[in-house]
């Protein structure tokens, strides 16, 4: 159970020991950076990191990428030089378990908690065991089947490699970007082999396109301008895979597929544009799951339909589509795509039509996920 934002006092400290567990990196951030910034966003006045050496000040990074003010934060040597003012108000964070925001919330109502409630920390334990917990608490509510079992699994590993390695999510986010150029150019080649190639890529897009937000989620660097970029590099990766899926079928049978092909193109990008078009109008931040969220207030009052529409909309998930996709082409039947992609197209248009006058007047962006409103 969490602990209200409200029964927090607006005037608190918080004193972060440099233990040799928190002076591990975990999670692309060292346990001191990351108990700094979760200090600022629950509110602390002052944070301080008691150390009687120099410590990295990691945390600076992610301050900038969401262009947040930096918080008061002050090095001393030792507890007692803690002015009296704040040691009336001081939460201590644990030497030996990283807090999540919750936890530290709960800190702050409670100094005694132990933090044993589901959400509250991670650790004890190795820098990659915390990561892998950190990792997995990542994952969103509303993620696919495939996408859980399947494409996270790899997107996790990948990502807690690249943390290590200090790469930034932007970075994989245009590694992405070039993965679907390769992709588009294989697919419009034609020819079955180059097709089939074409559509196991876009497998790989679909996995590689989690590790960006993976990294971002849990290394702090969410921002609203990489927010932006993954989402207009997703709708380029789908358009370039509809695109180049219809040149190489075009290509590869005859002009007896550019109607179905051509239409698919056509109502997809259509699609895309509104969707860009409804989040910039209401909620000014790129993230298409919105509509998701829009479709669940929309239905809020009838229970039973929201949980059959929200169930099936998981099947407009590219966890899904992108797997199916992938198979059909690998399977020597790539003409089908367009064919079954056609009808889910039309279905996922009058959806962004019915929500359209919910996500618009999203202007607080209420209906965005949990990362992009920190």
């Amino acid at each position: 159970m969490s602990v209200p934002s409200s029964a927090v006092s607006p005037d608190f400290s918080v004193a972060i020991p440099t233990s040799p567990f928190l002076r591990q990196r975990m999670g692309g951030l060292t346990g001191i950076g990351r108990s700094v910034i979760l200090a600022d966003l629950v509110g602390a006045r002052t944070i301080y990191v008691v150390s009687s050496r120099a410590e990295p000040t990691d945390w600076l990074r992610s301050f900038a990428l969401r262009e947040r003010p930096l918080p008061e934060v002050v090095f001393v040597a030792d507890v007692g030089e803690i002015p009296e003012a704040s040691q009336a108000r001081l939460v201590t964070v644990p030497a030996d378990r990283l807090p999540t925001a919750q936890g530290l919330r709960r800190l702050v109502a409670d100094p005694a908690a132990a933090l044993d409630a589901p959400g509250d920390g991670f650790g004890p334990g190795s820098p990659d065991a915390v990561t892998w917990q950190m990792l997995q608490a990542s994952m969103k509510p509303s993620e696919g089947w495939f996408g859980r079992h399947l494409n996270r699994p790899i997107s996790f590993r990948t990502a807690a490699w690249l943390m290590k390695r200090d790469v930034s999510p932007n970075a994989v986010t245009w590694f992405t970007f070039a993965i679907a150029v390769v992709m588009t150019i294989l697919l419009a080649h034609g020819g079955l082999w180059w097709l089939a190639l074409g559509g196991l890529l876009y497998q790989v897009v679909s996995v590689v396109d989690c590790v960006d937000g993976d990294i971002a989620r849990v290394s702090h660097q969410t921002s609203r301008s990489g927010a932006v970029l993954d989402t207009g590099f997703d709708m380029l990766a789908n358009l370039g895979f509809v695109g180049g899926l219809a040149v190489g079928l075009v290509r590869t049978y005859g002009m007896g597929q550019l109607q179905v092909a051509g239409a698919m193109v056509v109502i997809a990008a259509l699609c895309m544009s509104l969707m860009a078009l409804l989040v910039r109008l209401g909620p000014r931040r790129g993230s298409f799951d919105v509509l998701r969220q829009a479709l669940a207030l929309r239905l809020s009052h009838t229970p039973r339909l929201a949980a059959v529409v929200l169930t099936a909309e998981k099947l407009f998930k590219r966890d899904f589509y992108a797997l199916f996709a992938a198979c059909l082409c690998l399977a020597g039947v790539p003409w089908l795509v367009p064919q079954l992609a056609l009808g889910g197209i039309c279905i996922w248009l009058a959806a962004i039509l019915w929500c359209a006058p919910v996500i618009v007047a999203d202007k607080g962006g209420d209906l965005l996920p949990a990362h992009l409103k920190a």
